[in-house]
């Protein structure tokens, strides 16, 4: 070929490609949309059709789902529903006796009710199917309440959730009380397409719900544009959208079951099917008592927070990769579901050090340890850890080998992995988390600053870092995990500021108020309201507040919540709307005594002082080992002229929990005011073995060592004037010391 023939025919393959790609560009100018319902001329949003409509297409989804957990996590009271025996039994829980009988087809108990009373109640729902079952009751305001009396589905009998522990009427977690309230505690999980409906200044509820269980939509999302597309499908058009589908990655998994499978609170009015899980709902950190210190489970943590500390999910498994989706059913059994993925040899005596079929030689036993919640509900931590009893001996976590083994030491079990294993472990956060709960701040550090460590447990380490007093160099560390690549970092982040009430990060901040997660611009609005500081200028300001005033108000009903408003009111400096917000989460829960004790101290300041003196005599009664309701009727007791009285409480504070600087410093004040300066050491001493170097503390005990012409004096001086070198009383003091 001549190269005159080669070039034409260069050319002409060259001109096949470049019309090629003008035919491609052409279609791609009518590139395809997804569907929409159209109505007069007006595009609808998707709406609710129903689980038996998804049926027609989706029979063998729905033959799985029929009968599943999600199917049965709430029904209409019947005969064909209701489990437990009504034909006249009687359970009696501690002082409580229940009575549970039928009226025609309708179902009773008679029981004790809010006031004390014993009345009948009609049971209207039921919860859930096994290994327990419970019965709603529904109330006047629009509120169903939860008994706390519930059904062994397993042995067949009746038993009570609460059956450690004396609850009487009027309690929070009493049946009648908000622990127990369906609308705030259940149903958002628990039904499709729920709709609180909480009217605050009535105290109503008008709750609504489309279908009555978990059905197809609860996950899924509203079908009707699906439904409505292959009915009459469009060539020119793509399927809609589904809120949860096949095509969604192993964590987009996760973060969309996390809705209903974490501890969680909630930030928008209504979960509309948008946006991720922190744009509808705050996750809780491995913080104690929910969590153990290294993070295994201790509450009910409903799976996510454990599971997104494992290996497991940050080597792309999620949880259908465990469970048929529709049916909740593990895929395999045993170990065989768990050598889908591992080698056999993990199967093998030489792995596990049990025998063949033992229960010691089952996967789950050693990394899924479980724990009974609700009375007989045993559920499994979903964090995939490896044992470590040798964070047992130094550090007191639970362990799986001793959770089986229980007749043998923690010491027993570390010895027999490090003759099987060796003496080093694989690297794990909670190594870290362990050190930094005992004193390690490094460990703190280590953690947070690590992007391989799970985020949830990073958040954790930076919420508890930031609960100690921090240099300069330390709070710098701080403030640029606001830039962190994960949503929960930098939300504890903005959190942790506004509980140090740092106000010299706010240009720092300003940025988060259009951060792409939702819970991080509430938090950065949070900041700013809570804090007092005008960025009102800022347009982005008054669209985060919007979202921040909703998540405040969608959660009015708790007394966590009233709280929160109560706070968000005090900020403004408009007293009377917290005294009554504090009153409210009291009404709601009569042991929230973070809000007697705020609500205390606005009384005080409004003269109020013989209702403050009351609100701190009852956190004493309730609450005997908190240290802070000593303290603050020590301070009340004082500026009403009872010294006897003030010295009585300040003493009370110390040795309680949580231990009080300022305790020990006023204390010892007092004491020295009376002519009591040996005492007032002595007090001093002992705070200083909590308190190290304090300079408050040293200087109390440098003027009760002066009164007494003690020696020590001068030493005692030395070390102030290390602390505050530039000080001139102390260098005063220290010349006359000298001279003397």
């Amino acid at each position: 070929m001549t190269l005159y023939h080669a070039s034409l025919l260069s050319f002409f393959r060259n001109l096949g490609i470049f019309i090629c790609i003008l035919f491609c560009a052409a279609c791609n100018s009518k590139e395809k949309v997804e569907y929409t319902e159209i109505k007069d001329g007006k595009e609808l949003s998707a709406s609710f059709v129903g689980s038996e409509t998804c049926k027609t297409c989706h029979l063998e989804q729905f033959q799985d789902w029929q009968g599943s957990h999600h199917d049965q996590a709430m029904k209409i009271a019947d005969s064909s529903s209701i489990l437990a025996d009504f034909n006249n039994e009687i359970f009696t829980s501690k002082t409580v006796k229940s009575k549970f009988f039928k009226k025609g087809a309708d179902y009773y108990v008679n029981t004790e009710s809010e006031d004390g009373t014993y009345k009948d109640f009609k049971i209207e729902y039921t919860f859930g199917v096994t290994p327990l079952q419970q019965y709603l009751i529904k109330f006047p305001n629009g509120e169903y309440q939860c008994l706390t009396t519930a059904w062994n589905s397993v042995e067949n009998t009746w038993f009570s959730l609460n059956s450690a522990v004396d609850i009487n009427h009027g309690d929070w977690l009493h049946w009648t009380g908000g622990a127990m309230s369906w609308n705030t505690m259940c149903a958002d999980c628990h039904s499709t397409n729920l709709q609180k409906n909480y009217q605050s200044k009535t105290d109503t509820y008008k709750t609504t719900f489309s279908e009555i269980d978990v059905s197809c939509e609860a996950c899924h999302g509203p079908s009707s544009a699906h439904v409505s597309f292959y009915k009459n499908p469009m060539e020119d058009k793509l399927p809609p959208s589904l809120y949860m589908d096949t095509k969604m990655d192993s964590k987009e998994v996760v973060d969309k079951c996390a809705r209903c499978h974490s501890r969680r609170a909630q930030l928008t009015e209504y979960f509309d099917y948008s946006g991720s899980f922190m744009d509808h709902y705050s996750p809780s950190l491995l913080i104690d008592p929910l969590y153990e210190l290294d993070g295994q489970i201790r509450d009910e943590d409903y799976v996510y927070g454990s599971f997104v500390q494992s290996k497991m999910y940050h080597n792309g498994v999620s949880c259908k990769d465990c469970h048929n989706v529709h049916s909740l059913k593990l895929k395999k059994q045993g170990n065989n579901l768990c050598l889908t993925c591992h080698e056999p040899a993990y199967n093998e005596p030489s792995h596990n050090f049990h025998l063949v079929g033992s229960e010691g030689a089952q996967c789950i036993n050693c990394h899924m340890p479980g724990k009974i919640y609700m009375g007989n509900d045993f559920r499994r931590d979903h964090s995939f850890r490896i044992p470590r009893p040798d964070q047992t001996v130094s550090h007191g976590v639970p362990n799986a080998c001793n959770g089986c083994h229980e007749n043998k030491s923690p010491q027993w079990a570390k010895d027999v992995i490090v003759s099987k294993f060796g003496e080093e472990r694989a690297d794990h956060f909670s190594d870290q988390l362990l050190k930094g709960y005992h004193g390690d701040i490094t460990a703190f550090e280590r953690l947070m600053a690590d992007g391989n460590y799970p985020e949830i447990a990073r958040a954790t380490a930076l919420s508890l870092y930031a609960n100690q007093s921090l240099d300069p160099s330390q709070l710098n560390n701080l403030v640029r995990y606001l830039n962190d690549s994960s949503a929960i970092v930098r939300n504890e982040t903005i959190l942790s500021l506004e509980r140090m009430r740092n106000q010299q990060v706010a240009n720092n901040i300003i940025p988060l108020l259009t951060d792409s997660m939702r819970m991080v611009r509430i938090s950065a609005a949070q900041y700013f309201n809570m804090l007092g500081i005008d960025v009102s200028a800022d347009p982005n300001y008054a669209k985060a507040t919007k979202e921040f005033l909703e998540g405040m108000n969608v959660n009015a009903d708790f007394a966590s919540g009233q709280h929160q408003i109560g706070l968000y009111y005090q900020a403004k400096g408009k007293d009377e709307n917290a005294m009554k917000s504090y009153e409210r989460a009291i009404s709601i829960d009569g042991y929230h005594n973070r809000s007697r004790m705020n609500l205390a101290l606005l009384y005080y300041q409004n003269g109020r002082v013989d209702a403050a003196e009351k609100l701190y005599l009852k956190v004493v009664e309730q609450e005997p080992e908190f240290s802070y309701s000593y303290y603050m009727l020590g301070l009340l007791y004082n500026e009403t002229g009872d010294r006897e009285k003030s010295l009585e409480y300040l003493s009370n504070t110390i040795g309680k929990e949580p231990a009080n600087m300022n305790a020990y410093y006023n204390y010892a004040l007092m004491l020295q005011q009376e002519g009591r300066n040996v005492e007032s050491i002595k007090v001093v001493e002992n705070g200083l073995q909590l308190f190290v170097n304090n300079e408050r503390l040293l200087y109390v005990q440098l003027l009760g060592e002066i009164n007494t012409k003690n020696n020590n004096a001068l030493n005692t001086c030395s070390l102030l004037l290390q602390l505050a070198p530039n000080n001139q009383d102390y260098q005063k003091i220290y010349r006359d010391l000298k001279q003397n």
